[in-house]
């Protein structure tokens, strides 16, 4: 079984894989002045169409590395790129597809593999032959610089939080008192952890983000100033940056709306962002590590319109510089629909965007605020 996986790898590893394609901005004034600080010296604006594996399926972007190194998934199988080329992660004996979730400065990748009804966390580096699993790990969500995993696993009746220093557990990430554990999803070179939970209280229920510090110290609810039994909101932080600031999204079921919020150190407010131009939904999916740049998606709410629903336009990758209003990034293609997950400090941002022909395409904006606009 082995021996045919690794062929099948070599063959998929092999293949001729499609140009680099390029689209041009939407037409707009430039969204930060000439002299921004974000603006890296050699700063380009282009839309990077990257190589997909052979097959059919969604390809996308999730984390960004050094030297043009991107990581994803292409097709249900986990990838890298170098530049625009795709290439495979080898999947060990019993594993059919995965993710790539993340890669750290150094290059070190960390993800999920699934076969046969199961899970795996695993992490890989350029050049090894094989991936290295991660005890009793489900999903590997982040990797910081110095070479910490943060994750889940499965007890019998609960997700529990992992990180790992290497392949060794060095801690489990417990939920405050009353909550549970909805999930672990980034960590910062600091050691800072972000996550969410839930509790329940008779027949009340209520969500909130969860920040560990870092040392060992039990883990913050982030919305401990909400009053509890609130049924309709949620919140998912999904990343913080060196500095702390994480993140994320706010979930107001009650109207389908979701908000980009960002959560600042102490942690006693939180800055709901709001949605870009008349859009009436939408997320953060990441933040650079240093420059306070996020970005996510931009939707709408089946509740709040637009009306009738069908008539909302495609979801589009949006971007914030830290201040003032949210930013639309250009499409592939004039109707297809895209999302951003990852941002870097010199402005690169990965995610998916569909072409002419409604395929799913990973995709890279450089010097990205350059080439942002309001709607």
């Amino acid at each position: 079984m082995r021996r045919h996986i690794r062929a099948a790898v070599t063959v998929v590893a092999t293949v001729l894989f499609a140009p680099l394609l390029t689209a041009s901005p939407a037409p707009a004034s430039p969204a930060r002045p000439a002299g921004d600080v974000h603006k890296p010296a050699d700063c380009r604006p282009a839309l990077q169409v990257l190589a997909s594996l052979p097959g059919s399926g969604d390809s996308q972007v999730k984390g960004l590395g050094p030297n043009g190194l991107a990581v994803g998934g292409s097709h249900g199988w986990p990838v890298y790129w170098t530049g625009t080329r795709v290439h495979p992660v080898p999947l060990p004996a019993g594993f059919t597809g995965g993710e790539v979730a993340a890669v750290n400065a150094k290059g070190l990748m960390v993800g999920s593999l699934n076969g046969a009804g199961r899970t795996a966390a695993f992490s890989f580096r350029v050049g090894a032959r094989r991936v290295t699993l991660l005890p009793q790990g489900a999903h590997a969500a982040d990797v910081n610089d110095r070479g910490l995993i943060v994750g889940d696993g499965r007890a019998p009746d609960a997700l529990v939080g992992l990180e790992w220093d290497g392949a060794r557990i060095v801690r489990r990430l417990k939920p405050p008192p009353g909550y549970s554990l909805r999930s672990v999803t980034a960590l910062n070179n600091a050691g800072q952890i972000a996550g969410s939970g839930e509790a329940v209280k008779g027949d009340e229920s209520w969500s909130a983000g969860l920040t560990w510090p870092a040392g060992g110290a039990a883990a913050i609810p982030l919305q401990r100033f909400w009053p509890a039994g609130v049924p309709y909101d949620y919140w998912y932080p999904r990343d913080i940056d060196r500095a702390g600031r994480i993140v994320g999204t706010y979930d107001y079921v009650r109207l389908d709306t979701l908000t980009p919020t960002q959560w600042l150190p102490p942690y006693t407010t939180e800055n709901q962002v709001g949605h870009l131009g008349e859009r009436t939904s939408g997320t953060f999916e990441a933040i650079s590590p240093t420059t306070n740049v996020s970005v996510g998606t931009a939707r709408d709410s089946y509740m709040d319109g637009p009306f009738p629903p069908e008539t909302a336009p495609p979801i589009q990758a949006q971007i914030w510089p830290g201040t003032g209003p949210l930013l639309a990034l250009p499409r592939l293609s004039p109707e297809g629909p895209s999302q951003a997950f990852a941002v870097s400090d010199d402005q690169r941002v990965g995610g998916t965007a569909a072409d002419a022909t409604a395929t799913s395409r990973a995709v890279i904006w450089t010097c990205a605020l350059r080439q942002a606009y309001r709607p």
